[in-house]
């Protein structure tokens, strides 16, 4: 671990950086993806409903996104409007790779289709909110440099994970001490460097640790 930054003497100053406003851009779209796992903890639409429609709804968005990133990959035209469109979003990996979007839709695919669907939401929903909150919290204030996250970004991830725990929790599909555990393993997989985009590996790793649980209790 290296050796701690200091603090800036203005607590809001990191906010307003360019760096951190255009981190805060891309993680907005991410954010956004929330409303994939609060589908699946309340079915409030018509459609989809149970494990069968939403992984049908996982492959055809899965699908559309796969095949918009080759047209960005490969049509010079389509590139040239990402390009101007997102701008900075687009992180230089992603340039030549699947967008991190589409890792997203297509670990939601495979939640769906492996764990039960309490636990589905509940791992995406680690997915999306603790991956976007351990950024934002690591790039504006991480000081205590483990890897290359932050000790800083792990406590606004693990913090995020908790609050979303609140939801599946309330609602009485997943046991506390499950979500409390796979809120610690997404803190872990976000935290550590794994050769794995961090949306398929934060999801599968905490999906799986809550479904050993809930069949071995």
């Amino acid at each position: 671990m290296s050796a701690p930054q200091p603090y800036p003497t203005d607590p809001l100053e990191p906010l307003r950086s360019p760096g951190w406003l255009a981190e805060a851009r891309r993680k907005a779209i991410h954010l956004g993806m929330i409303i994939l796992p609060l589908e699946l903890v309340f079915e409030w639409l018509p459609w989809p409903r149970g494990k069968h429609q939403f992984a049908l709804l996982f492959v055809l968005l899965t699908l559309g996104a796969i095949v918009l990133d080759l047209f960005r990959l490969h049509e010079q035209r389509v590139r040239a409007f990402f390009r101007s469109f997102f701008g900075e979003m687009i992180r230089e990996h992603e340039q030549l790779s699947l967008l991190g979007s589409t890792y997203l839709l297509l670990a939601a695919l495979l939640a769906i289709e492996i764990f039960p669907q309490p636990i589905a939401a509940a791992a995406l929903g680690f997915t999306v909110l603790g991956d976007a909150f351990g950024a934002l919290v690591g790039r504006a204030y991480g000081r205590h440099r483990f890897f290359n996250k932050s000790l800083e970004g792990a406590a606004g991830c693990l913090a995020a994970c908790l609050v979303w725990a609140l939801v599946p929790g309330l609602a009485g599909q997943v046991p506390w001490n499950v979500l409390a555990v796979g809120a610690l393993v997404a803190t872990l997989v976000e935290m550590l460097p794994i050769p794995l985009d961090d949306n398929l590996g934060i999801t599968l790793a905490s999906g799986y640790a809550m479904k050993l649980l809930v069949v071995g209790a």
